[in-house]
């Protein structure tokens, strides 16, 4: 979690604050299953996102 950018940290904080306040435990492990979620896609993007930046600047491709 190292990458995240504001959007995700945001989402993840309201993932947390929805999840503290649900007395059902299905909703709370739904929302917990969610947060994970959005750790990997941001995880993915990021490393996308790396793999991109590499290719772009690699001169024996162009």
């Amino acid at each position: 979690m190292n990458n995240m950018n504001e959007q995700s940290e945001w989402l993840l904080q309201q993932i947390d604050q929805l999840k503290d306040s649900q007395p059902e435990y299905e909703k709370r492990a739904f929302l917990t299953a969610l947060k994970k979620v959005v750790i990997e896609q941001t995880t993915r993007t990021d490393q996308i996102q790396h793999e991109l930046d590499g290719r772009l600047w690699n001169h024996d491709k162009w």
